[in-house]
């Protein structure tokens, strides 16, 4: 009688994918995967030539067959520094940087023009230095470069707005007291993120907030961070989150957002009796 012999087990959808594109250079860090979309564009262009990835990289249509993401992009531009050839790397990197032009001019209208294309030069520094370290810290850009892009952003936006006038002393009275589950009332009349007319008109409150607070209010209402849950755990780890931002709870957060509208509504009035 003949045995019967089990049917091999299936494979994790991992190791089907390496499969299906030998070759590609697997990520490590966190037990990051691309998107399965994302392999089959390297898979694809890693046939080229230098000449036809490079032509294949300015195909900005994304419904075409030869678009390549900026996930790709990011993956080819660590290949070709580890080729050691700089050329194609270099144009690779001015490629990506046009693509996330867009991006910026969405970003940092609080601040003069000087100031924003010193912030954006900051995260272009940034990205160029992490795709380009030895280290695997460049894997999350080819899961998710738009959220990667977004994090490094925002923390540049922090440093810009950084604290250097002395205010510290507002600090007392608010930061110690019981947290609210309250909404502010900015948070309860709308979720979108304030113009800059309507930051303009706050600027002179925001100016005397404490640090914290004013940090908070902006990150909130200018940068449209949000909030996160009451457990850290909870939000998904490529989505940054005021919570996760500052290491505390989404309810200290709305805590946070409460007194800065209070003090704010307080130093309106005041303003309001001076004139």
């Amino acid at each position: 009688m003949a045995k019967n012999v089990p049917e091999p087990a299936a494979k994790p959808a991992a190791a089907k994918a390496d499969e299906e594109h030998p070759g590609i250079k697997p990520l490590t860090r966190r037990d990051y995967k691309r998107l399965v979309r994302t392999e089959s564009q390297i898979s694809r262009a890693l046939a080229l030539g230098t000449d036809g990835l490079l032509a294949r990289a300015k195909q900005r249509d994304e419904a075409a067959s030869d678009y390549l993401s900026e996930e790709a992009l990011v993956y080819f531009i660590r290949r070709t520094d580890r080729d050691r050839d700089q050329s194609a790397r270099d144009t690779l990197f001015r490629e990506l940087f046009a693509r996330c032009s867009p991006f910026f001019r969405g970003q940092f209208r609080g601040f003069d023009k000087a100031t924003r294309e010193d912030v954006q030069q900051e995260v272009l520094m940034k990205v160029v230095e992490d795709i380009l370290a030895e280290d695997d810290r460049a894997d999350f850009m080819e899961v998710r470069f738009w959220s990667y892009l977004k994090r490094r952003t925002i923390s540049a936006y922090r440093s810009a707005f950084a604290d250097t006038d002395k205010v510290e002393s507002l600090d007392t009275g608010y930061l110690g007291q019981g947290e609210s589950e309250g909404r502010t009332k900015l948070e309860s009349l709308k979720d979108k993120e304030l113009s800059p007319e309507e930051l303009a008109m706050l600027s002179d409150g925001l100016s005397k907030l404490p640090p914290r607070l004013r940090e908070v209010f902006v990150l909130r209402h200018k940068v449209g961070m949000p909030i996160g849950s009451d457990n850290l755990e909870d939000d998904p780890p490529d989505k940054l989150t005021l919570a996760q931002h500052f290491g505390c709870s989404g309810r200290t957060i709305r805590n946070w957002l409460r007194q800065a509208d209070e003090l704010l509504a307080r130093l309106k009035e005041k303003a309001d009796e001076e004139e």
